[in-house]
């Protein structure tokens, strides 16, 4: 019985069911920087994200090491740091004796693979083998691959470890893990084991050859070979043409694949008995200059020729894509853009892949397809429309062979690109960030955040403005919130200005105005990202003529109009601009890893600018030839007069790009060295990098 698949009219849409078989988590155990991740999948498209060496593609190698090779050999260097000290603490229970607490401790690199399935299934075909539960209504199966010290091998393992004579001078981590690390490939092995979800104690073993028909895993490796003239492009299209032919030869008996291929393997024979029989003549022709030389000789065989065409080696080595010209020149296929021809490839390599899976007929199966940086060459507009037609080729390529059995492969896509990550849902990113190591430990491990668990998210507002501004918070180490022009153009130029050496840390810029810095706090408080919001303290108090409170000196306001400040510090009592000052004195304005900064006064009990414009002339006076008196009112008012009437962008465009030297105004320049510093007195090592740019998008 087979299901049925999707409208053709659903394939741009997500779809509104899950899939009858799909994996719904996986979980990776003491793997490189994969310490302990659970990570749920979305039903179509799940999308990495995050900064360089966070454990992306760590989570591919794992399905790659526990599926694909057929002898599994981890180092030491393959397990979690922060497991080191457990293989210490097992060699001293086992040198005191206690072997069984020994093994306990001894980690182990694992995956672990939640599958959901649908009652209504038609059949369990090789899920069959990942089900051991009895209880009818259980629609989960989990199977679990692990990598740990075989049964009985620990007497082995820790057998070189020698203990020194005095009981303070044990081997200490180093020392054990020196000893230790080649007996890891030795004695270490792969088991597959099914268990129960309702009892973990249930638990049936399964042979690798059942856990790969029940789980098919292909991997798109991101492409920067295509412009290498040793590494040709039609090579790499070749192999996948290859590839789809395997897949053809593989397939059912009658289908349009498998004719197409019987049809080129008897066009390749034809040709080759016809080229055998040309250069057995050619043989023929030369052969008395080998007898002159003595060859054959009488007892030696005679020599013939004989032609064998291999039609793999025809198609990965000698097939390529050309472009049709004009007046019927075709070009090369190095004649087309880096991104065509990356764009040709991934696509045929998604199909090549379909169609290998597709050969195992009606049987139910998971099919897990990992694409690497998919943006490689592809320019902005091209990579959006990638990850948003992504999902919709689990109904085109079945419709291209004119299938009927349907494919439901989840994609799981790792990226850098902000045009990548911005497209997609929130509920399918999963947010990959690496943190320390608990108190007291070494090493660092990843933390996989998943978007969809994030609570008090406007997700209508946030996804469509990172859409709308490329913003690249998910890849960067810090974050810098400005409200306007103004301050996205001068904050770049007073790092570069001040030689401030945050230009050596990843951070990234994002104009979002007063009225929308708050709407971001929890979902820069879900990622842990350290921000700074950089805005307008918007004073305002009675004006004569109006009659509600209006744009007002600081030291005669009442209160502020400012929405961000206005949720940072919720009572009305908090908002007057003297409690404001106040506290931007204390840490009133630090909220974990968030600082507000607004303009304070450049001298104790000093004017104070309203603006940005206001504050930069306070800190700068001599910039327009004026003279500050020490009087709060007056030196307020004289510094609001002299750029009323210049725009904002020209007023910052003037400082940002054609003079320099000038002071940062204070409150900006306090909330820089926070940024710097968090999460303590940390600053780089390297002072070679300080000319980094700051990200602005």
């Amino acid at each position: 019985m087979s299901q049925q698949t999707a409208p053709a009219d659903q394939n741009t849409e997500k779809s509104i069911s899950p899939a009858p078989l799909r994996v719904s988590r996986i979980k990776v155990r003491n793997f490189r920087l994969l310490r302990n991740v659970d990570m749920d999948l979305a039903n179509e498209t799940t999308v990495l994200v995050g900064r360089n060496n966070s454990g992306k593609t760590t989570l591919a190698e794992a399905f790659t090491r526990f599926l694909q090779l057929p002898a599994l050999n981890f180092t030491a260097a393959d397990f979690s740091a922060e497991s080191y000290d457990s293989f210490h603490k097992a060699w001293i229970a086992y040198d005191e004796g206690n072997e069984e607490e020994a093994r306990s401790l001894l980690p182990e690199i694992s995956l672990t693979v939640e599958i959901a399935y649908s009652k209504d299934l038609p059949e369990y075909g090789p899920l069959a083998a990942a089900i051991v539960d009895l209880d009818p209504d259980c629609t989960e199966a989990i199977i679990h691959f692990a990598y740990s010290l075989q049964g009985g091998r620990l007497n082995d393992f820790f057998a070189e470890i020698q203990r020194h004579p005095k009981p303070d001078e044990a081997p200490d981590v180093e020392a054990v893990l020196k000893v230790i690390s080649e007996g890891i490939p030795k004695l270490f092995a792969r088991t597959i084991t099914a268990i129960d979800p309702n009892d973990s104690s249930n638990t049936r073993e399964v042979t690798l050859d059942a856990a790969r028909g029940l789980i098919t895993v292909h991997f798109l490796k991101a492409q920067r070979g295509l412009d290498d003239e040793k590494d040709r492009p039609k090579d790499l299209i070749g192999k996948v043409f290859q590839t789809l032919y395997d897949a053809a030869s593989n397939a059912a008996d009658g289908s349009t694949q498998k004719t197409i291929a019987d049809e080129l393997t008897a066009a390749v024979a034809e040709i080759g008995a016809d080229l055998g029989t040309k250069v057995s003549k050619m043989m023929g022709g030369i052969a008395p200059a080998f007898e002159s030389f003595g060859y054959p000789g009488l007892n030696d065989p005679g020599i013939e020729a004989a032609t064998n065409l291999d039609i793999e080696r025809l198609l990965a080595n000698y097939t390529s894509i050309r472009y049709r010209g004009v007046a019927g020149v075709s070009l090369p296929e190095s004649y087309s853009g880096l991104g065509s021809r990356n764009l040709i490839f991934m696509l045929l390599t998604l199909l090549s892949h379909y169609r290998e899976y597709a050969a195992r007929g009606s049987i139910p199966g998971l099919h897990l397809v990992f694409i690497e940086e998919p943006e490689a060459h592809l320019h902005p507009q091209m990579q959006e429309v990638f990850i948003e037609q992504l999902a919709s080729i689990a109904d085109l390529f079945p419709g291209l062979d004119t299938r009927t059995h349907p494919w439901r492969p989840q994609f799981v896509v790792s990226t850098h690109s902000s045009h990548v990550a911005n497209r997609a849902e929130f509920s399918d990113i999963r947010y990959f960030r690496v943190d320390a190591a608990p108190s007291g430990s070494d090493g660092h491990h990843a933390a996989v955040l998943d978007l969809s668990k994030a609570t008090g998210l406007d997700t209508e507002f946030l996804h469509q403005y990172l859409t709308l501004t490329r913003s690249d918070l998910f890849f960067a180490d810090k974050a810098i919130l400005v409200e306007g022009t103004s301050e996205r153009l001068i904050v770049p130029a007073a790092i570069r200005n001040t030689a401030h050496k945050l230009s050596s840390q990843y951070v990234t810029l994002m104009e979002v105005g007063g009225a929308y810095a708050h709407i971001f706090f929890p979902l820069l408080d879900f990622l842990g990202i350290p921000t700074l919001i950089i805005t307008d303290i918007d004073t305002i108090g009675p004006v004569e003529g109006k009659q509600r409170n209006a744009a007002t000196l600081v030291h005669e306001s009442v209160s502020t109009s400012n929405a961000t400040i206005k949720d940072w510090f919720p009572d009305d009592e908090a908002q007057v601009p003297t409690a404001l000052l106040a506290a931007a004195e204390t840490g009133a304005i630090i909220k974990g890893n968030r600082y507000l900064a607004f303009q304070v006064p450049e001298a104790k009990d000093g004017a104070c600018g309203r603006t940005f414009e206001d504050a930069f002339i306070l800190a700068n006076p001599s910039a327009l030839n004026l003279t500050l008196i020490g009087d709060a009112k007056h030196d307020e008012t004289l510094a609001r007069e002299s750029t009323k009437d210049e725009k904002k962008s020209d007023f910052a465009l003037r400082f940002a790009i054609k003079e320099t030297g000038w002071q940062t105004p204070r409150y900006i320049e306090r909330g820089l060295d926070w940024l710097l510093k968090y999460p303590g007195e940390q600053e780089p090592e390297n002072d070679a990098d300080q000319d980094l740019p700051v990200a602005v998008r």
